[in-house]
């Protein structure tokens, strides 16, 4: 009896194993913000990183509902390590929080999508299940400025729910959303 149950546990215990690895592996990475400015700065600090990450012509807008727009442009010297292509830019900083919640970037050159997409899978691993994309897709698309061509969504860490980067392909340019969807609605 003995012979029998011992192959038995051990086949368990390495099924037991490899589950508990193979989910540590698959961990969603942490989902911080975008570049050196992290969720939860305030608009001094994010100021302060903006040179140190490339960003140029920087210009600040507050709008009706109270938000706080910083805007800058990254990128057109491949030789200083930026990409060649120039990159906008648009930090959110939600009314009455004065703490980072969103930053948007976007890529002027469609073709792009490929090697945006690229980055993001190595630096975010592989995007959701193509179902969830739909359904994002579905819920997000109604009220955008135009059609959305093709989404895909990364989400967060377990201890980061409420954290998302969402890739956006539209007929003339691409957008990177690096969001805290609990800062940018106020609860945090």
């Amino acid at each position: 009896m003995a012979i029998t149950t011992q192959p038995a546990a051990w086949v368990t215990g390495l099924l037991t194993a490899l589950m508990l690895t193979s989910g540590a592996a698959m961990a969603a990475p942490s989902i911080e913000g975008f570049l050196s400015a992290e969720f939860g700065m305030s608009p001094d600090e994010v100021r302060e990183r903006l040179a140190d990450d490339g960003i140029v012509e920087v210009s600040e807008e507050q709008t009706a509902d109270g938000d706080l727009l910083i805007d800058g442009r990254l990128g057109g010297d491949p030789a200083a390590g930026e990409p060649a292509v120039e990159t906008d830019l648009r930090y959110v900083f939600p009314a009455g929080s004065e703490r980072l919640a969103l930053v948007v970037a976007f890529h002027p050159e469609v073709a792009d999508h490929a090697a945006v997409k690229a980055e993001l899978e190595a630096t975010y691993g592989q995007p959701w299940e193509e179902e969830m994309a739909e359904w994002w897709l579905e819920q997000l698309a109604e009220g955008m400025p135009a059609t959305p061509l093709g989404f895909s969504a990364w989400g967060g860490d377990e201890t980061q729910r409420n954290r998302f980067v969402r890739l956006w392909r539209f007929e003339d340019y691409l957008s990177v959303e690096y969001l805290d969807s609990r800062r940018l609605s106020g609860r945090e």
